[in-house]
């Protein structure tokens, strides 16, 4: 060196410095190298990991990307160069013009922070030429010590022309300097979430950005493996999927907490959309809708709607522009929601009584755009849908309007189940209140707060106890008294919700009750035909003898007839009589449980008949009483079993039923079992909750194709109360009542313990 100059001199303990104060976590490490990804105009990342929670030799991460990948003279000058000014120089990508993400060559810092050696291999296009060139790096990270010379530790390298191929670099991560921890995994997703659902975009001057795709390669982490982007839409409160078929045809599919999986057919055909597939994911505000708060947050939630909601269109896998862009409304759903437009569609408003809501206000609950991240699939080939001249988006005739129509329609059907779904955590919050109140409040203090007459007066005074609140809040910090603004709002939407649930069933008891005074004038009415029934039939037999005997069969054929109705309605109104002089009786006590099991029996004997039912067996013992309970309850414990299971023989192809009891651990277990339609697991909780009578969609259906309308009031149209007025008796008496597993021939079972 020339006179009296000096230089710096680089030791080996700066990479070491650099790789562990600028990163001093795994997730963080390996989120840069995944942005570096997308910086190379990578559209496809896989992740990767062997045996990284135990870590050591035995744990590997490996990540490849289908980036542009580097050249030779690409590692040579950049990656091997420290401080490079490269991303300073060129902050834009070349190929689809992203912002890059990555800073401060913190990626290569990373590698030494993650693993004792790293293999790096990648692959690009030879500038002026369409050959490519492979260049293979081998580091070990062992040999950079403490007082060595940076510059003078060699990195051994192959490079090689290559003719076949695609570029892309892949990193290696082996002998890992640290075990992986599942939270710090659940972090790396939280971190990169962001790049994960990048939305296909166009930037001037740029190719089409079709998007950055992470896929997880961990089958050692819980939700480690898939796409990132997947994982994403089921962590929401839930996913709806669509599909019109050939016949135009669009059946819909819902995942989501605690509805579980629904299915529903729209009534309607689209025609021109045949082919067509979409997905739907609701995200709502609230951290506790969620399914899965391991990937998502109330922050992240934010950060990724902001930027990533609304539903996008893909044609042939290409995003067709503007649909879900920001701003762009094409659904009209921002435009409802501002209105607070509450009413169902009429085609949807049915289902929306079934599920006990009110159509004029279901909607209400109507996601706003941003809040929905969703993708439609259309395929060329298949459709009818004609793209603009200009290529920005569809021409708006009939087959364009029908995609809105059925998309709009598709997230109404999943906002209805988005509101029974608030009905159930309002209805588990209010349970959860209920037992901290009663251990606050004595017996006496309790039965004065059953009646719910002034329950409006009630929710008045929380309206004004929460406005005054609201001006003590003005003095906390602003997160907190958002927090605490959310909690008075969801404290009284939840008192009015529960409110308005209780009037449902008010009203339902009413019309209960009302009929009930109907059928005392009804029942009247029917004796004095009865005795005329017989009186027919007596007069016919006699008229039979003066006729011509040809003619005599059809007289008397006609006063056996007669004799039948009669002995069907002598049924009815003896298991009516039965019933009422039950009701009447409010003295609890010990009862014979199979004559009950015979009368119930007996009461449907005709519509048994009818439809090839074989007569159910009664294996009750003799010596079984149960209670003390009211009379009544177990008759309707009972008659609700065997017309459910009656039911369910009429859907299917069924022809048994089994009233089977025994008594065990002081209880009386009482099961009624069929051979019918049968029905899946997963809506077993479902059909206990009130006003939900078929949430498989399947069983009326098929009941209403077989039996007639009067058998089926006999039976019993479906109110959604049945079974949840045979577990609430049940739990009265601390007992309970489940759907069982069953061996062939049975199909369901359903056990009710009492006392």
């Amino acid at each position: 060196m020339p006179g009296n100059e000096l230089a710096f001199s680089v030791d080996s303990q700066l990479l070491g410095e650099l790789g562990e104060r600028l990163v001093t976590r795994n997730y963080i490490a390996l989120a840069e190298l995944i942005k570096n990804a997308y910086d190379a105009d990578a559209t496809k990342i896989t992740v990767g990991f062997i045996n990284a929670k135990k870590g050591g030799r035995v744990g590997q991460v490996q990540i490849t990307d289908n980036g542009h990948g580097m050249s030779f003279s690409e590692v040579s000058d950049f990656w091997m160069r420290i401080a490079t000014t490269s991303k300073v120089r060129r902050p834009i990508s070349p190929k689809y013009g992203r912002r890059k993400t990555g800073n401060k060559g913190v990626g290569r810092f990373a590698c030494r922070r993650l693993a004792k050696k790293l293999v790096l291999e990648s692959t690009a296009i030879i500038e002026g030429s369409t050959e490519l060139e492979w260049t293979q790096v081998i580091f070990n990270w062992n040999d950079f010590k403490p007082g060595t010379i940076l510059t003078e530790i060699p990195c051994s390298y192959k490079r090689d022309i290559v003719h076949d191929g695609q570029t892309g670099t892949t990193l290696k991560l082996s002998d890992l300097a640290e075990s992986w921890s599942i939270s710090e995994f659940n972090l790396l997703r939280r971190q990169v979430l962001g790049l994960s659902i990048a939305k296909g975009t166009r930037r001037e001057g740029f190719e089409e950005d079709p998007g950055f795709e992470i896929l997880l390669d961990a089958p050692e982490f819980p939700g480690g493996e898939g796409i990132l982007t997947d994982q994403l839409m089921e962590a929401g409160w839930g996913k709806l999927s669509g599909e019109i078929d050939a016949q135009g045809a669009c059946s819909l599919t819902l995942e989501a907490k605690e509805i579980g999986v629904k299915q529903y057919e729209l009534s309607e055909r689209f025609r021109g959309l045949e082919g067509i597939e979409f997905e739907i994911a609701w995200l709502p505000m609230y951290k506790q809708y969620l399914r899965d708060t391991k990937i998502i947050t109330k922050t992240s939630i934010l950060d990724v709607l902001e930027e990533q909601g609304g539903v996008r269109i893909y044609l042939d896998g290409f995003r067709v522009y503007p649909y879900g862009d920001a701003g762009n409304d094409w659904l009209h759903i921002d435009a409802d929601v501002a209105r607070r437009r509450g009413r169902t569609d009429d085609r949807l408003s049915d289902l929306a009584c079934q599920l006990g809501l009110e159509p004029n206000r279901a909607m209400l609950h109507h996601p706003r755009n941003q809040q929905l991240l969703g993708r439609v699939m259309i395929r060329s080939a298949e459709t009818n849908l004609q793209v603009k001249l200009d290529r920005e988006g569809f021409i708006q005739d009939k087959i364009y309007d029908d995609l809105v129509n059925v998309l709009r329609l598709s997230i109404q059907w999943m906002v209805l189940h988005y509101a029974v779904f608030l009905v159930i955590v309002a209805k588990q919050e209010l349970d959860e209140s209920n037992k901290k109140l009663e251990s606050l409040l004595n017996d006496s203090e309790l039965s004065q707060m059953q009646s719910v007459k002034n329950m409006p007066l009630a929710i008045r005074a929380i309206e004004l106890i929460a406005s005054e609140a609201k001006s003590a809040l003005k003095a906390l910090p602003e997160e907190q008294r958002g927090t605490a603004e959310i909690r008075l709002e969801s404290a009284k939407e939840l008192v009015n919700r529960a409110f308005a649930l209780t009037e449902t069933y008010s009203s339902i008891l009413k019309a209960v009750a009302t009929t009930g005074s109907l059928m005392f004038n009804f029942s009247h009415e029917v004796k004095n035909l009865i005795g005329k029934l017989d009186t027919h039939a007596n007069t016919l037999e006699r008229i039979a003898k003066s006729v011509p005997k040809q003619e005599q069969e059809e007289f008397i054929s006609f006063a056996r007839s007669l004799r039948v109705t009669r002995d069907r309605l002598d049924q009815q109104i003896k298991l009516f009589g039965t019933l009422v002089s039950m009701s009447g009786k409010t003295q609890r006590k010990r009862i014979p449980l199979k004559p009950i099991c015979e009368e119930v029996v007996q009461g449907f004997q005709y519509l048994i008949e009818e439809y090839g039912i074989d007569p159910p067996q009664i294996d009750v013992p003799d010596s079984i009483r149960v209670g003390p309970m009211l009379e009544v309850e177990v008759f309707s414990i009972i008659v609700n079993l065997v017309s459910n299971a009656i039911k369910a023989n009429l859907s299917g192809q069924g022809r048994h039923i089994l009233i089977e009891a025994s008594e065990t651990n002081g209880k009386t277990r009482l099961r009624v079992y069929d051979d019918g339609i049968g029905l899946d697991e997963k809506y077993w909780e479902d059909v206990f909750r009130p006003l939900n009578a078929d949430p498989s969609g399947s069983q009326y259906q098929g009941l209403r194709a077989r039996v007639n309308d009067d058998a089926l009031a006999a039976l019993g149209r479906g109110s959604g109360i049945g079974l949840n007025i045979v577990r609430s008796t049940a739990e009265l008496y601390e007992g309970s009542a489940q759907f069982i597993k069953v061996e062939s021939p049975w199909k369901t079972c359903v056990e009710v313990m009492i006392p």
